[in-house]
């Protein structure tokens, strides 16, 4: 791709190209996925009469899985080429076009009882008081062992961080192409002389990191 990587250009690109927000290179885990830990909060935190606002949604893809889980669910992204595609996989759920910078648009001021950013934006944390029902929790995963914005936008909103989890599995980047396309995802220089030092039969090896926070109002 040529457009720069998570402009508004990029991410119109995806969904045209790729049908979504997915990563685009091949990969081979050599241990769990390191967001199941996502994944079983979020489910632990659902029920019938929860109230959802997902950050970032992309193509709906939490939306479809979870959603017909909870009374609610809301959610919210800056492309609109992704959000016609949330629209199409999740039915059911609310979309609004914001990039959670300016204020809150109506349909999604709530109350929430779970807000959710599954990688996605972290700005969404400053609004978290004005969205918020008594009692709510914010549950994140990020693409990395350590994001910092994250513990520093809830304690300048003065929300507790109830927990965290850090993740690191062993994955492959089976080909040169791959390894290109995953450096190019996520924001990297993809250096010939790394994958001729480390390339196995497998391919060059490096790490799937995931940070999870589960915070909340004091």
């Amino acid at each position: 791709m040529t457009e720069t990587p998570h402009s508004r250009e990029w991410y119109a690109h995806l969904a045209r190209e790729l049908g979504g927000y997915r990563h685009p290179w091949r990969r081979v885990l050599d241990g769990p996925d390191p967001e199941l830990s996502f994944d079983a909060l979020l489910m632990e935190h659902l029920s019938p009469t929860s109230r959802v606002l997902e950050a970032g949604c992309g193509h709906g893809p939490d939306a479809a899985r979870f959603g017909s889980r909870c009374a609610r669910w809301a959610a919210y992204d800056r492309s609109p080429e992704l959000l016609a595609l949330a629209r199409q996989n999740a039915p059911h759920a609310e979309f609004a076009e914001w990039d959670g910078k300016s204020e809150v648009p109506l349909a999604l001021r709530g109350p929430f009882d779970l807000i959710v950013s599954r990688r996605g934006p972290t700005g969404v944390i400053d609004h978290l008081p004005a969205v918020a029902a008594p009692g709510a929790h914010f549950l994140y995963v990020g693409p990395t062992l350590d994001v910092p914005q994250v513990p520093q936008r809830l304690g300048r909103i003065g929300w507790d961080i109830l927990g965290e989890w850090r993740a690191s599995v062993r994955a492959w980047a089976p080909t040169w192409e791959d390894w290109q396309l995953r450096c190019e995802f996520m924001g990297e220089v993809a250096r010939s002389e790394d994958w001729d030092a480390g390339a196995t039969s497998r391919g060059l090896p490096y790490r799937e990191e995931r940070s999870v926070v589960l915070a909340g109002p004091p």
